[in-house]
């Protein structure tokens, strides 16, 4: 027999010799206070696993959304580095062309080129990666429609530009209504780094 087993047959021995010197009614109690005891333990054991699996359970959730934005995050970067690229490979094929001959091309094109009276280069700046080129162009005796369709032609050609500002003033000249037009539109450029140098 080994010595655990020893011990429960003494502490059973023990407990039989207290039940039988009790009076039937300290017996009662005695069981009813301990089946209480073992009540209380087991609810309190159920209690406390219950509280650990639900802040277990909080954070599998937790984790769940965390991985969940993560996913979200890691497409949308996917997502912008395959715009960058493509802004980049746009930038790059118009890197030698110049604003002031594809305005010239743009109002040939829209049969407007006999009334592109200016573009002046107003300033430069850039953050190391992008020059941006601003310019003045300046349009007149334009019909409404001749401007949307100069304005569309440019918008559309993908050459690397965005239109900043644009000033129309309406002239009458023998009851005939024309357009002047003053236009700020910056040009990109994508300068040469180390990295696509090396």
């Amino acid at each position: 027999m080994s010595a655990f087993s020893t011990k429960v047959a003494a502490i059973q021995e023990r407990l039989q010799d207290l039940l039988a010197s009790m009076s039937s009614r300290d017996r009662t109690m005695f069981i009813g206070l301990v089946i209480f005891a073992g009540v209380l333990v087991v609810g309190s054991g159920a209690y406390l696993m219950n509280r650990s699996i639900s802040g277990l359970e909080s954070r599998i959730d937790s984790q769940e959304h965390t991985l969940q934005i993560m996913k979200a995050m890691a497409s949308d970067y996917e997502e912008s580095s395959e715009k960058s690229a493509q802004i980049e490979k746009e930038l790059a094929s118009n890197t030698n062309n110049d604003l002031s001959a594809f305005l010239e091309k743009s109002a040939k094109t829209t049969g407007i080129d006999d009334r592109l009276d200016a573009v002046k280069e107003k300033s430069t700046s850039s953050d190391g990666v992008l020059q941006e080129k601003l310019y003045a162009v300046s349009l007149s005796k334009l019909e409404l429609t001749e401007l949307s369709e100069f304005i569309y032609e440019i918008e559309t050609a993908g050459f690397p530009l965005k239109i900043l500002t644009m000033k129309v003033k309406t002239r009458s000249k023998k009851g005939e209504k024309t357009l002047s037009v003053d236009l700020d539109i910056a040009a990109y450029t994508l300068l040469e780094t180390e990295e696509s140098e090396g």
